[in-house]
């Protein structure tokens, strides 16, 4: 697993720069991780997770509460959510892609539950559909009891759906 130790500059660069990257296996490149957090950063949902899905790996994207972006690529069946030394509190959203179907894992369900004091907002994203989940309050669906209870539980949506 690759784990950011530095925040990523989110740069959109060229698609062939891109795939030269993926196709390197160069994991600690510095286009896949700056074009991952322009992705994040333009909420371009479905170009983030076809990246992930060609590096044949999970990523994680993670917003700090400065607006700061760290990029974590995991393995094929797992990301972890891995706070950097040097990110500010609360953190404002954490994305992570699973490799078809955006639903919350019970790995996910523990990282939600453990960092649910200090973040904000979540995403997991699917090949066409993602799932989000927002601290609320009243009356709403929620993901769980305990830590997980401060935690809507939102329907999936299509990348349509989001875009349009």
């Amino acid at each position: 697993m690759i784990q950011a130790e530095t925040n990523v500059t989110p740069v959109l660069h060229p698609v062939q720069d891109v795939q030269s990257a993926i196709d390197s296996g160069d994991l600690n490149s510095s286009v896949l991780s700056e074009t991952i957090a322009a992705l994040a950063s333009e909420s371009m949902w479905r170009q983030l997770w076809a990246v992930a899905d060609s590096l044949s790996r999970e990523v994680s994207v993670l917003f700090d509460r400065d607006g700061r972006i760290w990029v974590d690529i995991g393995t094929a069946g797992q990301v972890r959510l891995s706070p950097p030394v040097g990110a500010t509190i609360p953190f404002s959203l954490w994305i992570h892609t699973h490799p078809w179907d955006a639903y919350w894992s019970s790995t996910d369900l523990a990282t939600l539950a453990s960092y649910s004091q200090i973040l904000d907002d979540a995403l997991v994203l699917g090949h066409d559909h993602m799932k989000s989940a927002s601290k609320a309050e009243g009356e709403c669906e929620r993901l769980g009891d305990g830590p997980l209870s401060v935690w809507t539980s939102e329907a999936v949506r299509t990348y349509n759906e989001v875009e349009g």
